[in-house]
């Protein structure tokens, strides 16, 4: 039977011809083949439109020849396919086992076994076998110094093919070049069923050489449509297809083009781009509302741009499924799309594909397998428990997770341990550890991820919605991907993953999410998706340089040049790349040949940080085809400095507000004045003591009081360094001085008594390290300790030096605080100061109140007020009421830094009673200590009066934020 060639332009009816002959022979059960699972649907959808339900037949090539082999009833009928990981796995395995030297470092490179894997997949369709390559390769290098380079690509190719071999497995090209053979033995088997085929526009060898056999020994009556008309530039990466199709066509029907299929009003100017797009000739009509130039700044803006245009074209009565938005490259634009489609209520489909381990259920299950197998951190373990569905109270993962940060726990293990002695036993971690076989692992693993998936919906027959499908593709993926390696392990053994590798290839297995095209929703694809079907609406985004059209890629084994000299010099033919600049220019004509009724075309002037754009030389042509000035006329922008739609263009009501907000009167958030919470408020007004510290956070930020002390989250990660570091030199003060007056009879620090002190300060920072992990890592905690004892033993010396007759007589003093020996501070009949003093010494009936600071610098008596220092004041007012003592002075005393003296208010006249060290400016008169000390009581009195009252006004003219940043801006909500 003959084969017919059936081609012409766009729109030129080839489908009308190819479907229509189809129907004919719907009796006969003919076989439609499309290009892909979608345009399987979609032929299927059409033929059912017009009565053709029962008989009908319509398959991807790859299907075509399963129906082959099947007829021919030969060993190939039987032969297991490879999976795509499955594949993957078998040529780790090659490039593992082969003797590499010359690509031995590029082998160790993550991408160098996708790239073989591409490689080998070309071989097999070129229909080149080990054998044939390894000859080509060495006649071509002969003894040159590319020779060992060419000895270990076959090498590799070789490997592969035997590691199939030994599995019983093929792959796709394998499995049709062993169908021809077997067709090409027997084609009688075909048994004359008629092939069409539709949507093509690029065949592979193996797929001209079945139709070849089939239009002839078979005797099948074939019929191939292709996009062809000589002498068009937009059509000369179709020539190749076109003159090895018409070599063997023995009727070839050249369709004339046609414009029936526009709509009226863009009929003109749409045929027109479709007939003189890349040949521009002397007419070029008005494209009036036909082409439409979209230019955005930045990939949101340009995203939000076709939102709009789509939304305008559904609200006007245009079905969802009539409007294609086309990337070169959709996967890069996936989340965004998502992001802005949705909040448009535009309903899409996209296909997209992400790693297992970048889904939901994927990390959780491979964060158990990491646990289980001794490899897993504590972190694996919370992202495990977190798993969706895993909790049926998520916060006790917030809870372990808070614990684990704080502690600095490191290992699943010891997770776990903390997480069982509080909740429940783990036992899936030591079901999961006990397989040694790799087999036995895959089948434990599949049951626990079966457990954990259907865990929340137990009970329930749930179907899953559009927006839930995320977790049963990552359930179907993982599973397949388990049994393909449970089957290859049975098949030979030698050829599983160790386990090394099992969790890697795990952690790649593709996930496929999104929606399939449908009527009901907007189709996002790539150029190679809408050729075969036409739209009302086509819109071509991302026309920039370096996208669309896209670069060659770069071919790490054998680049064009040598393909070329490889054919000269063996005859051995090898796809060239050198096309691409023809194969994007058909893709263009493509797409903007699809539209029934508008054509828009998109790019980008700018990037999102405002770096200039070029413009694709494709928009260009669609310019150099109709009237250029007209075509500008219907630019629509949305540059990067319009951080809103305008008002009378905002297509969705959250856009008009938001321009309604920014074209209005510049009105500033409402800042928080006071709480409002009546119970909170009732609690304030009757708190009767206060602590000096809460007055002093409250006076420096009113906000941060109320997050830090009032609302007080919970923090989930460890305490800061300097705050953990200033207890433990606290703490490590304290024992020194007490354990010094223990041994010495005295806690004053002399020039005598310092080798004791230091060697007391040493085993105290030894003794209490462990109750305060200043680091989680340990590399890190014991420089820390290290610094911190050179600072403690600097402050001794210090101390050592200064004299003075001043003594250390009360350490931690606790005044007013539960279980206390001391009163509150009393200010007013109902208000009481409560408090913890580092340090208070006494001499002769006066005391000095020291008061630790962990940083390199204390405010000095001058400052106070400024800076809003109340702590010491406070503390010296509550020493002399409480003990009945002269106050001398109170001091902050830094721990860090170059300077170190202590600085604050001293009775000048006691000079040599508080000896030498401290700053000459902080020596006052005993009235000027005496204003110090009142201010501190008035200011103390101010401030409890207005943080009982619930004020909480920001003061953005004395917050520290100015100077390191504000800490809390999104409940401040002062603007800079």
């Amino acid at each position: 039977m003959p084969l017919t060639l059936v081609t012409g332009p766009a729109n030129a009816g080839k489908a009308g011809r190819v479907l229509g002959a189809y129907r004919e022979r719907i009796a006969d059960e003919p076989v439609l083949v499309v290009p892909a699972l979608r345009d399987v649907r979609h032929a299927q959808r059409e033929l059912a439109a017009r009565g053709a339900v029962f008989g009908t037949r319509v398959v991807r090539f790859a299907w075509l020849f399963e129906i082959a082999a099947e007829r021919c009833g030969t060993a190939v009928g039987r032969d297991r396919h490879a999976s795509r990981g499955q594949r993957d796995l078998l040529v780790e395995h090659a490039i593992a086992t082969a003797r590499l030297d010359a690509l031995a470092e590029p082998a160790r490179r993550p991408g160098f076994a996708r790239a073989a894997g591409r490689f080998f997949a070309e071989l097999g369709r070129s229909m080149v076998d080990p054998p044939r390559l390894w000859q080509a390769l060495r006649a071509w290098t002969g003894d040159g110094p590319r020779r060992a380079v060419a000895e270990e690509m076959g090498a590799l190719y070789a490997a592969y093919r035997h590691a199939l071999d030994s599995a019983g497995l093929v792959d796709e090209p394998l499995f049709a070049q062993r169908t021809l053979d077997a067709l090409r033995a027997e084609p009688a088997r075909w048994g004359g069923s008629a092939v069409f085929v539709y949507g093509f526009d690029d065949f592979t060898p193996l797929e001209l050489e079945l139709l070849e056999l089939l239009a002839g020994p078979a005797g099948a009556e074939v019929m191939v449509s292709l996009p062809y008309e000589p002498h068009r530039a937009a059509f000369e990466a179709i020539r190749p297809s076109f003159e090895r199709l018409a070599a063997t066509a023995s009727r070839h029907e050249a369709l004339e083009p046609t414009s029936e299929h526009y709509a009226p009003e863009s009929r003109v100017a749409l045929h027109h781009v479709e007939r003189h797009l890349f040949e521009p000739g002397p007419e070029r009509p008005d494209p009036g509302g036909a082409v439409r130039l979209l230019r955005a700044g930045g990939e949101r803006a340009e995203v939000e741009l076709v939102a709009g245009e789509v939304l305008g074209l559904l609200r006007g009565g245009t079905r969802a499924g009539e409007i294609a938005v086309v990337f070169r490259e959709p996967a890069r634009y996936a989340s965004l799309v998502t992001r802005v489609f949705t909040a448009y209520g535009i309903p899409f489909s996209l296909e997209r594909w992400v790693p297992l381990a970048h889904t939901g259920l994927g990390r959780g299950a491979l964060a158990l397998l990491r646990c289980a197998t001794g490899s897993g951190t504590a972190d694996d373990l919370v992202a495990y428990l977190r798993t969706p569905g895993r909790l049926d109270q998520p916060h006790l993962a917030d809870t372990l997770e808070s614990e684990v940060r704080r502690t600095g726990l490191r290992t699943a293990a010891d997770a776990r341990r903390l997480w069982e002695e509080r909740n429940w036993p783990l036992p899936e971690l030591d079901r999961l550890a006990v397989p040694s076989r790799i087999s036995a692992l895959c089948h434990q693993l599949d049951e626990e991820v079966e457990r954990l998936f259907a865990r929340p919906y137990r009970r329930q027959a749930h179907l899953f919605g559009d927006d839930e499908v995320e977790d049963p593709a990552a359930r179907e993926a993982l599973r397949r991907a388990l049994r393909d390696i449970r089957d290859l392990a049975r098949l030979a053994p030698g050829l599983a993953p160790p386990p090394a590798r099992f969790h890697d290839h795990l952690a790649e297995v593709r996930v496929r999410l999104g929606s399939d095209p449908a009527p009901d929703r907007v189709q996002v694809a790539r150029p190679e998706d809408v050729r075969a079907r036409r739209f009302q609406a086509l819109f071509v985004c991302g026309l920039q340089e370096g996208e669309f059209p896209r670069p060659a890629r770069y071919e790490p084994f054998l680049s064009d040049d040598d393909r070329r000299e490889l054919r000269a010099a063996t005859g051995l033919a090898l796809p060239l790349r050198d096309d691409r600049p023809e194969r994007e220019r058909y893709l263009f004509y493509a797409c903007a040949s699809r539209a029934e009724r508008l054509l828009a075309l998109g790019w980008r002037e700018t990037d999102e940080e405002g770096a200039p754009q070029v413009r694709s030389f494709l928009v260009d042509d669609v310019r150099d085809a109709v009237d250029a000035d007209s075509l500008d006329g219907s630019l629509r922008s949305r540059p990067l400095a319009q951080v809103a739609w305008p008002a009378d263009e905002a297509p969705t009501e959250a856009e008009w507000r938001r321009a309604m907000a920014l074209t209005g009167p510049d009105v500033l958030p409402p800042l928080p004045e006071r709480i409002d919470s009546e119970e909170v408020l009732a609690n304030l007004a009757a708190r009767d003591r206060l602590s000096a510290a809460a007055l002093e956070a409250y006076a420096d930020c009113p906000v941060k009081w109320l997050v830090e002390r009032m609302l007080d989250p919970e923090a989930l990660e460890p305490d800061p360094e300097p705050l953990v570091r200033g207890r433990y030199a606290h703490a490590v003060l304290e024992l020194t001085y007490r354990r010094l007056g223990e041994r010495t009879g005295s806690r004053r620090i002399t020039p005598e008594n310092l080798p004791e002190a230091e060697a007391i300060l040493v085993e105290a920072l030894r003794e209490r390290q462990d109750e305060f992990p200043i680091s989680p890592a340990a590399v890190r905690v014991r420089t820390a300790v290290r610094r911190l004892e050179f600072d403690l033993l600097r402050h001794l010396r210090a101390e050592a030096d200064a004299g003075g007759s001043f003594e250390p007589a009360e350490l931690e003093m606790e005044f007013g605080m539960p279980g206390s020996l001391q009163e509150p501070l009393r200010l007013t009949d109902d208000l009481g100061i409560r408090g913890r003093i580092d340090r208070v010494d006494t001499s002769n009936g006066r005391f000095l109140v020291r008061d630790y600071k962990g940083g390199s610098s204390a405010p000095a008596v001058a400052k106070w007020e400024k800076e809003r220092r109340l702590q010491v004041a406070l503390y010296m007012l509550a020493v002399r009421e409480l003990m009945g003592l002269e106050p001398a002075g109170g001091v902050y005393v830094p721990l860090r830094g170059k300077d170190r003296r202590p600085r604050g208010v001293l009775r000048s006249r006691l000079r040599e009673e508080l000896g030498e060290g401290f700053v000459d400016s902080d020596r006052v008169s005993d009235e000027e200590l005496e204003r110090h000390l009142d201010q501190a009581r008035t200011r103390a009195i101010e401030l409890a009066g207005r943080l009982r009252r619930g004020e909480v006004r920001p003061c953005p003219a004395t917050c520290s934020w100015n100077n390191s940043g504000c800490t809390y801006p999104s409940i401040c909500r002062v603007e800079r």
